[in-house]
């Protein structure tokens, strides 16, 4: 089955998982004239309920802090708790203490009672409190990891012995490996490996130290990790700011387990640091994470589309093996147009494609060692200005690799983020009994590449640390980057790792 076990861990994470997994139900068949396009039985896992019932929810572990969840809770109507209750035992008086239960929101409402929004999207997504609110699938109980809540006094971003000591304390008390983990590893017929999503400012060393334990205790499969890298740029912190530095090292650290721990690594610049310019000509997302989210999944969900495809025989291990076919190469770039206009000439691949992973500046006069390209619902002249594009770029196979398949699919939950308004919005304002089964869909070019210009990245984060160890900064990661030989092993590593990618690599024609 190559079957995949995911993991999202933080807010962010979890934002953009809500929307890939959104898009996953939307892949559904549900009869026997429609054809499926995914092999589902990679990402969900079948299962039943407590009353005997079947059912089909992803295989994902989601961490969060408990106020992040929203009214998301372990149970619902597929596993209800079907615990004793304890009032009917006692004859008493019974008085209960709790919270204020959070109000459902009126998009959760709306699906509960009628199946589908009758209206603009934009009528129950323009307050997403939490990412439970846009949510569309159900899960299994172990799925639904909370963590406790951070006081508001504490400041934990970027603080790296918090996470690791929050994971021990986790797993020691939810037995986390051995339960919830193992459980899903069993199920599985051909476990092909890990894909991890996680905010690294809150829960990097969180993360580190699940990897570590998952490869200690279960399995050394493969892993496809997405960190979603901190809002402190290296380049525009100044050195006097504690909180800031401490963010910027968290990010370093978090980057170097990684190139041990991981297979394939593409970190996701802060949406708080994207650069305005052609690339968003046909977007309309502002600064809400809500938005933002829905545009990364979208890229996120087609560049990883091939491990999931129905008649692809790809798995983690080969998908990243192909992007490092030189060995050396464990950190790739995720880019792409979102929507593809239509009549797109060559340049505009080159004026519209942004890339999520690295600086605008650091792209010019770079290498690219190795590509994987999809495509979504481009009509044969776009196709063609695509194919025009790529020649042009002097990759030929093996270094590149393209997938042409069918539009990406717009939930309901998916935001109005179109400046084409007949897109999502015709579609919402029709009638629901009258609209077609077809959900609206959207063009869309997604790409994986391996660039020399990752170079670049990993001289920032040493040169910006090495100016730490000249201002003799200390104690900055407290039981990890402590001291100045601390921060000058990390130097050295990131060095390492950067001499990767700044050479040129003769055999790339």
């Amino acid at each position: 089955m190559r079957e995949i076990l995911y993991v999202q861990a933080g807010n962010l994470a979890n934002y953009i998982g809500t929307h890939f997994w959104n898009t996953q139900e939307s892949y559904f068949a549900y009869s026997d004239d429609e054809e499926t396009l995914l092999n589902h039985d990679v990402s969900f896992r079948d299962g039943e309920t407590l009353k005997g019932e079947p059912t089909y929810c992803p295989r994902l572990l989601s961490f969060d802090h408990k106020a992040n969840f929203g009214t998301l809770s372990r149970t619902n109507t597929l596993y209800e708790n079907e615990d004793i209750d304890g009032s009917q035992l006692w004859q008493g008086n019974i008085a209960e203490y709790g919270r204020v239960p959070i109000e459902p929101h009126a998009y959760q409402a709306h699906l509960q009672t009628d199946g589908e929004p009758t209206s603009l999207a934009a009528d129950f997504t323009n307050d997403i409190r939490y990412w439970s609110d846009f949510n569309r699938v159900f899960y299994v109980p172990r799925t639904v990891q909370m963590l406790p809540n951070v006081p508001d006094w504490q400041k934990t971003e970027g603080n790296w012995a918090f996470g690791q000591e929050s994971f021990q304390r986790y797993n020691e008390e939810t037995e986390l490996m051995e339960s919830s983990v193992r459980l899903f590893i069993e199920e599985c017929n051909s476990f092909q490996g890990l894909q991890l999503m996680s905010d690294t400012s809150t829960f990097g060393s969180f993360s580190i130290s699940f990897l570590m334990a998952f490869n200690d205790e279960l399995s050394r499969a493969p892993c496809l990790s997405f960190p979603l890298l901190g809002d402190a740029v290296p380049r525009n912190v100044n050195l006097e700011n504690t909180v800031q530095i401490r963010k910027v090292v968290n990010d370093a650290v978090y980057l170097r387990e990684l190139d041990s721990l991981s297979s394939l690594t593409i970190p996701i610049l802060n949406p708080n640091t994207w650069s305005k310019g052609g690339w968003d000509v046909n977007l309309k997302i502002g600064g809400d994470r809500y938005y933002t989210s829905s545009v990364l999944s979208a890229h996120i969900e087609s560049s990883t589309l091939p491990l999931r495809l129905k008649n692809n025989m790809e798995d983690i291990s080969s998908f990243s093996g192909h992007l490092n076919l030189h060995g050396s190469h464990r950190f790739s770039q995720l880019a792409g147009v979102f929507p593809v206009a239509a009549g797109a000439t060559p340049q505009d691949f080159w004026k519209q494609s942004y890339n999520f992973s690295v600086s605008q500046n650091s792209l010019m006069a770079a290498t690219i060692y190795t590509r994987r390209d999809v495509t979504r619902g481009l009509p044969a002249s776009t196709l063609q200005a695509y194919n025009s594009w790529s020649f042009q770029e002097a990759l030929k196979e093996p270094y590149v690799l393209s997938t042409h398949t069918q539009a990406y699919p717009l939930p309901s939950s998916f935001p109005d983020v179109f400046c084409d308004e007949e897109i999502l919005t015709n579609y919402m304002r029709t009638p629901h009994a009258d609209r077609s089964s077809v959900l609206p869909s959207a063009t869309l070019f997604s790409s994986l590449s391996t660039s020399s210009s990752t170079a670049e990245m990993f001289s920032e984060y040493a040169t910006y640390l090495q100016a730490c160890v000249d201002r003799r900064k200390t104690g900055i990661l407290p039981g990890l980057v402590e001291t100045s030989d601390d921060i000058k092993e990390l130097v050295n590593d990131l060095w390492t790792i950067h001499d990767g990618y700044s050479g040129s690599v003769s055999d790339v024609s």
